[in-house]
C-alpha cells in the first residue's frame, strides 16, 4: 500500500465516497461518508445547539436512548399529547437535569433523515417518572406528517413563537384596592419567578414586600393602602 500522502486529493466529497479505517477488532474496513454521517446523526456524540437525539419506539416505557408517546392513532405529530424521554441518551449519558430545562419552552421534534417530518410543541410540564424517564406534557403548535417507529429524532429548543411571558394584574384592567399590611396572593401561572412592578392610580412606582410561593404565585404586601396595578414579567 502506497503512502497516503501520495494519493490524489478528491476535491468533491460525496455521500458515496469511502474512507479506510479499523473496526473495534482492529480489522481494516471501508466506511462510506453516508454511513459515517448517519452514525453521527444518531449517536449524540456531536451536540449541535443543545439538541438531543432519540429513537422513537412504540411501548409504555422508553428504553435507554429512546422515547415513547401518548396520543391518538395513527401517531401523527398533531395527535401527541405527551412524550416520555429516557434519562439516558443515545451516547449513554444521564441527562435528566437537562431535560428539566425544557419546562415552559417550545421544542421542535424532527426526524433526522427526513426533516419534512416534524412537530413543534409547547411544554407545559416536565415530570420525573421515577422510572428513569421524564414525561413532557405538551400542546401541539404546528408540524407535518407522522412519527415513524425506530427512526431517530432530534429534539431541541424552538424559538418560533416563543416570547417572554408577562401579565398585568388585575387581568380585567381594573385597579386593585391594596390594604396596608395585608398580604395579597397573586396567581400568575407564568412558570417562573418573575420581576414585580406595582404602580398606583397616579402612576407612581411603589415598592412592596414580594414573597414567591412557587413559580406560579407570590404574595405582595404594602405598608400603606392605595389603588393600583401589578406588572409581572
Amino acid at each position: 500500500m502506497a503512502r497516503i500522502s501520495t494519493y490524489i486529493k478528491d476535491p468533491v466529497v460525496t455521500k458515496d465516497d469511502k474512507v479506510i479505517g479499523s473496526d473495534i477488532s482492529g480489522s481494516t474496513r471501508n466506511y462510506s461518508m453516508e454511513d459515517i454521517a448517519g452514525f453521527l446523526n444518531t449517536s449524540s456524540l456531536i451536540n449541535v445547539n443543545g439538541q438531543l437525539i432519540y429513537k422513537f419506539q412504540i411501548g409504555s416505557t422508553p428504553q435507554a436512548g429512546s422515547f415513547t408517546v401518548n396520543g391518538g392513532q395513527p401517531i401523527n405529530f398533531s395527535n401527541v399529547t405527551s412524550i416520555d424521554f429516557s434519562h439516558i441518551n443515545t451516547n449513554g449519558q444521564n441527562i435528566q437535569q437537562y431535560l428539566e430545562y425544557f419546562e415552559g419552552l417550545f421544542i421542535m421534534l424532527t426526524q433526522t433523515d427526513n426533516q419534512n417530518n416534524f412537530g413543534q410543541y409547547a411544554i407545559t410540564s416536565v415530570t420525573d417518572s421515577g422510572n428513569d424517564y421524564s414525561t413532557f406534557t405538551l400542546t401541539f403548535r404546528e408540524g407535518n406528517n407522522a412519527l415513524v417507529q425506530d427512526k431517530y429524532y432530534a429534539m431541541s429548543f424552538s424559538p418560533k413563537g416563543q416570547s417572554d411571558k408577562h401579565l398585568t394584574w388585575p387581568t380585567d384592567g381594573s385597579l386593585y384596592q391594596f390594604t396596608a399590611n395585608t398580604a395579597v396572593t397573586i396567581t400568575h401561572e407564568l412558570a417562573k419567578f418573575p420581576s414585580v412592578t406595582t404602580v398606583d392610580s397616579a402612576g407612581s412606582h411603589l415598592v412592596g414586600d414580594v414573597q414567591h410561593i412557587d413559580t406560579n404565585s407570590f404574595t405582595l404586601t404594602f405598608s400603606a393602602s392605595f389603588q393600583g396595578k401589578v406588572y409581572i414579567n
